[in-house]
Order: C-alpha cells, then structure tokens, then sequence
C-alpha cells in the first residue's frame, strides 16, 4: 500500500471519490490544490484503481451542468455527470475561465439519474467501502469543506 504524501497532493490533478449517506456517488477534481481526505491519501493504489473504473464506465444518464464555464470544462464536468457522478470541483466557478481555488469543493454538475453504490461490481463496493463521506445527499449540497489529511 503506497501513501499519497504532503507534496505528491499539491502536484497532482486528483480525481477521488466519495459516497454519501444515501448512495450517492460523487467525483472530486482537486487541480492539484484541493484538500484530500485521508481516505484518497492512505492507499495510492486503492485510489488509481477506483479512478480507473470510473474511467471505463459507460454513459449511462445525462449531465445537467450548473456553472458558466469554458467548453474544455464544461466538456470535463459532463464526462464524470454523464456516468452518474455528481461533479465536484476545487475551482469554485465564480469567474468564467479564471480558476479560483478554495478549502471546498463547488458542485459543477449532477446526473439526471445518479448511480448508486449499490449498483456497483462487488469488487468496486469493496474498494469504494472507506470512502463514504459524513454527508446526507450531495444532491443537496452546493459546497463541501474536505479536511486535508495534511493540514491541522
């Protein structure tokens, strides 16, 4: 089990995942300057592996995307909201085509029909089981505060 260390979180563009109380599946876009839980930094591998599958999966609803943005970005959001993620961000939105970075994460886009933990491969549910995050519903929330693993 490799460790995700204090400087590999401030170089890497890390997209990690977490699930909320009700299932819900939701992808974080760090930009190499978002906080990242101790979940995502405890086992590098565990975190390349979730992302790798999510990386695969099918179109399988559409996006409806909530900010003015670049069509790159937008394009970006879609591709997560398209496979029923809900899309979380470091850049928090607040100027068109400026990335603005934040303690938080902005949700960007959401699925029209989201996926749930559920439904996923055993092998997945198994990998995505420390995950869960002390949150009722991402589709509920605009912004989430993520304690840094490295930052006290």
């Amino acid at each position: 089990m490799k460790r995700i260390e204090e400087w590999q979180c401030f170089m890497m563009d890390m997209e990690w995942y977490g699930i909320d109380k009700k299932g819900n599946i939701a992808v974080f876009c760090s930009a190499g300057e978002g906080y990242l839980p101790e979940f995502v930094c405890e086992d590098r591998d565990r975190a390349d592996m979730i992302a790798c599958f999510f990386e695969k999966y099918q179109k399988c609803t559409q996006s409806i995307v909530l900010h003015k943005m670049t069509d790159f970005a937008a394009q970006a959001a879609c591709s997560f909201s398209d496979k029923g993620l809900y899309y979380f961000d470091s850049d928090d939105c607040t100027e068109y085509n400026t990335c603005i970075l934040h303690n938080y994460y902005t949700k960007v886009s959401y699925p029209e029909k989201p996926l749930h933990y559920n439904m996923l491969p055993k092998n997945i549910k198994e990998l995505l089981k420390y995950n869960f995050m002390d949150i009722e519903d991402f589709s509920k929330c605009h912004t989430i505060s993520v304690r840094h693993t490295y930052k006290t």
